[in-house]
């Protein structure tokens, strides 16, 4: 089992390896020092407990155990211009918009493709959904980093943005508009 939480300074951040060394830096870096001055929040997912990670374990992640980091997503608050949004969206709003930025999203490189990134997705879009009711947020921008990430998040319902955005932008519009309500945009 897998659980899903706020990262804090007890979590193992030096083993984690997604594959990509910007992300894994970022991560072991960063993440803790952005939380802390409350320019992002990082969620990681991690062993339920310590049966859990003995579980992993049995199933040939020799590393794992009840601290490690299988996964994580930083969420931040962010603006967009009209002219980012797709065609069909940038009628209704002003000419900034104010959104939730899904900065970064990966997954243990042993890991992936097994479902997790689509359970960080969902966590990250149910936040942001709960957050706007709050605070006010049209909706999610992802900044893909290749093709690959870009058809994840197609997959998952988000849309390109407009060529005034940088060509890796997947931009996201209205809650509504889309089954997670959201687009991205790529690196």
């Amino acid at each position: 089992m897998i659980r899903l939480e706020a990262l804090t300074g007890h979590h193992d951040r030096s083993g984690f390896d997604c594959g990509v060394d910007a992300l894994d830096a970022w991560l072991k870096r960063t993440a803790l020092q952005h939380q802390g001055m409350g320019i992002s929040r990082t969620f990681v997912a991690v062993p339920e407990d310590d049966a859990s990670a003995l579980n992993f374990q049995h199933d040939g992640y020799a590393d794992v155990h009840a601290d490690s980091i299988l996964g994580f997503y930083a969420l931040a608050s962010a603006f967009v211009l009209i002219e980012e949004l797709p065609p069909e969206f940038g009628k209704r709003y002003p000419r900034q918009i104010p959104v939730t930025r899904l900065g970064r999203l990966a997954i243990r490189i042993d890991m992936q493709g097994q479902g997790l990134g689509r359970l960080l997705l969902a966590d990250a879009v149910n936040r942001a959904r709960t957050a706007a009711q709050v605070v006010g947020s049209a909706g999610v921008f992802v900044d893909a980093k290749d093709e690959k990430a870009a058809q994840f998040y197609q997959h998952y319902g988000f849309k390109p943005c407009s060529a005034l955005a940088s060509p890796q932008t997947l931009s996201s519009a209205v809650v509504e508009d889309t089954p997670y309500g959201f687009n991205y945009r790529r690196k």
